[in-house]
């Protein structure tokens, strides 16, 4: 049985603007003419994409004394809507739930900031005091040197405002199933992807973020908010991911980042995965935990897809495979070979300190279910360790009783037949199939078995007839073809 593997496009910093001189047309048509390549020419095929991350700055920016601010802003957002509509459309089938869409610093209305501001005269008496709030965690206080003013933000509601837009955008793009919300402290989504056996945890990076307080961070709230989410049953099992859109390290020059406390934090929440942009330099990291068990967060961030490039890269994206059940990863840069910004033509390039086109990587496993002490969970745990020892039948035998009432018990048990290579009691357990990966080994334990009768009828429920996820779609068309 072929292991769980799915293939992520990253994108970051896309920086929509009508003014920027790449256009929807010739990105879209290049994205599409380099995933030919890469999945069919290259010397070492990519699989092609089943979930799209946009690590954020979806649009360009608008200062606030620019003439019409607000109308030029939403002239961004709807560039950058056609754009992932047809993205979408183009390497998703239209799905727009698996396409992960994040704020970033340059989706900040810098309009509704400015407006949220007042002056606030600095009195000789009272300089201690103004610098000790000027640095205060979450602080109102902001600092402008091009003016050499201080201001405070006092109008919260109007400092809300700044992520009007882009809450607009989220919710026309998701066509009102998904809503984003002004509240830093509610800017969090989840996407959750069971035939992938995978999570992603989306979180907004600017909490307080503005043009005159430029580092990146996390509400806590936000933090907390996936910490008690995961807990639910039904995500045990779950591979967990997460994106913001901030680096977490910098020059000393530098203040544009994200506080590295906030990576131990999703360490501590068991997040074996992270995807971020920004810096516009592609870039992998592991992060260990600092402050108990020996765990690790693998971050990975990506390359600006329209801005201006790091120095020493070009304008790039990420292609990242992701198999599952092994903890095996493979990151495959993408970079602009040419110097045509109007028309750009993506390839393959080395990662930093490497002579390959991709770079292979670990990561660490999902957590252990919560104990739950009933009978089920006491099977369940001695079934995952008589996998890990590869002994199947054994398993097998605790599971099956169990298939009914624990979903975790039905994914083990096809795992434990796959690797048996026992395809008549797939079809007795999985006949009918629950998900798309049960649905892609059932026609496979059919064709083995030779049920071409049953396997037509099956070809034919609505699970597989009606799905778009490109695996199963694969081997759908795969069997209807034999069958024709």
């Amino acid at each position: 049985m072929s292991f769980v593997i799915v293939s992520i496009l990253h994108i970051s910093d896309l920086h929509r603007d009508p003014d920027n001189p790449i256009r929807n047309d010739a990105l879209l048509d290049s994205l599409e003419n380099d995933r030919k390549r890469y999945v069919e020419s290259e010397a070492t095929p990519i699989r092609a994409p089943d979930l799209i991350l946009v690590s954020g700055d979806v649009v360009q920016g608008v200062l606030h004394d620019a003439d019409d601010a607000e109308g030029k802003l939403k002239r961004q957002y709807d560039e950058a809507l056609d754009f992932l509509d047809r993205l979408a459309k183009s390497f998703v089938a239209g799905d727009r739930e698996r396409v992960i869409v994040i704020p970033g610093n340059h989706d900040v209305s810098d309009y509704h900031f400015r407006r949220s501001l007042a002056a606030i005269p600095i009195a000789a008496d009272r300089k201690r005091e103004i610098v000790g709030k000027l640095f205060m965690p979450d602080t109102r206080m902001r600092w402008s040197w091009p003016d050499l003013e201080l201001h405070e933000v006092a109008d919260p509601a109007m400092y809300e405002r700044r992520f009007e837009a882009f809450a607009q955008f989220y919710n026309e793009f998701y066509q009102g199933k998904r809503t984003y919300l002004t509240d830093s402290s509610k800017q969090i989504d989840f996407f959750d992807y069971p035939s992938f056996g995978m999570t992603v945890v989306a979180f907004s990076s600017c909490h307080n973020n503005d043009l005159l307080n430029r580092q990146g961070a996390i509400h806590p709230d936000c933090i907390g908010s996936a910490g008690q989410h995961l807990r639910d049953r039904s995500f045990d099992g779950r591979l967990r991911v997460a994106t913001w859109h901030h680096n977490t390290e910098g020059s000393p020059s530098m203040s544009d980042y994200m506080d590295a406390d906030i990576i131990q934090n999703l360490i501590d929440r068991e997040i074996s995965l992270g995807f971020h942009g920004h810096q516009h330099k592609p870039e992998f990291l592991d992060t260990r935990f600092r402050h108990g068990p020996d765990r690790r967060i693998t971050v990975i961030s990506a390359g600006t897809l329209c801005g201006g490039a790091a120095f020493g890269f070009r304008r790039a994206y990420n292609v990242v495979e992701i198999d599952v059940e092994n903890r095996r990863g493979r990151l495959h840069l993408r970079e602009m070979q040419n110097d045509n910004l109007q028309l750009p033509i993506w390839g393959p390039r080395p990662l930093p300190a490497t002579a390959s086109t991709f770079h292979e990587f670990t990561f660490e496993p999902p957590p252990a279910p919560l104990s739950r002490h009933d009978s089920r969970t006491v099977a369940l745990i001695e079934a995952q360790k008589l996998f890990d020892e590869k002994r199947f039948d054994a398993a097998v035998a605790l599971l099956v009783p169990h298939l009914t009432s624990e979903p975790l018990a039905r994914r083990l048990l096809l795992e434990c037949l796959g690797h048996m290579d026992d395809m008549a009691s797939v079809i007795r357990y999985f006949d009918p199939p629950k998900s798309e990966i049960e649905a892609i080994t059932l026609m496979d334990a059919l064709w083995a078995e030779k049920d071409k009768v049953r396997l037509a009828e099956v070809l034919a429920m609505s699970l597989i007839a009606s799905s778009v996820d490109p695996a199963l779609v694969e081997v759908r068309t795969k069997y209807a073809r034999r069958l024709s």
